[in-house]
């Protein structure tokens, strides 16, 4: 927390202050991948990819330290009976992540990859969107920066999964706010909802309109 006590003054600070892409390393990689014996642009966007990797790394282009990380949450909205599937099934998924009996592992192996798998506190849901805000500015703020404990071993190439019951409602909302359109545009089956828990939200939306599934401001 920085010192005015401002939630986000931090995670502001770190964003003011990120480094540039480094100019000397892209020509580098240009300059190389010229002598190589391909015609120019043969790779396609495998080039492009690798340019990118040089200049924000500020070296040859080379991934080491790959890593997965999931995060893994629950979300109250999921009281609003979105999802035919119970919170409970959050945890018993992140149990299958520990057990190596989930796709990403299988996928991990397969590359050689890091897995890390955050609990994000499953037994305390966020809350529910159609009443509240899921997070107080200070609790967003607090779980951002624990998200930033999956870097901290260092890693040159991060990619970043999460699960949770209920979670594809909450994408849909956030695109929602972010993106516009209507609810319709956004929500759709999510993991296996059909029947009557898609005729529950197509009666919800009638009755509420597009506002009712707009997060609070």
């Amino acid at each position: 927390m920085s010192a005015s006590g401002m939630p986000f003054d931090d995670f502001r600070e770190l964003l003011r202050n990120l480094p540039g892409p480094d100019s000397a390393a892209l020509v580098a990689a240009r300059e190389r991948d010229a002598q190589l014996t391909k015609p120019p642009g043969a790779l396609g966007r495998l080039e492009e990819i690798a340019f990118w990797l040089a200049a924000w790394t500020g070296r040859a282009p080379a991934v080491n330290r790959p890593l997965v990380a999931i995060f893994a949450g629950n979300h109250g909205v999921t009281r609003q009976g979105v999802t035919p599937f119970p919170p409970s099934v959050t945890a018993q998924m992140v149990e299958n992540f520990a057990a190596g009996g989930a796709a990403i592992n299988q996928i991990c192996v397969s590359h050689d990859l890091g897995l890390k798998v955050f609990d994000l506190a499953l037994d305390y849901p966020t809350a529910d969107i159609t009443e509240e805000a899921a997070l107080s500015e200070r609790d967003c703020a607090a779980t951002m920066a624990f998200g930033m404990e999956a870097v901290a071993g260092g890693t040159d190439l991060l990619c970043i999964g999460e699960m949770g019951i209920g979670n594809t409602t909450i994408a849909a909302a956030i695109n929602l706010a972010l993106y516009g359109g209507t609810a319709e545009d956004w929500v759709g089956p999510g993991t296996g909802s059909q029947g009557e828990v898609l005729a529950l939200q197509d009666r919800r939306r009638r009755k509420g309109g597009d506002a009712a599934w707009r997060p609070p401001v």
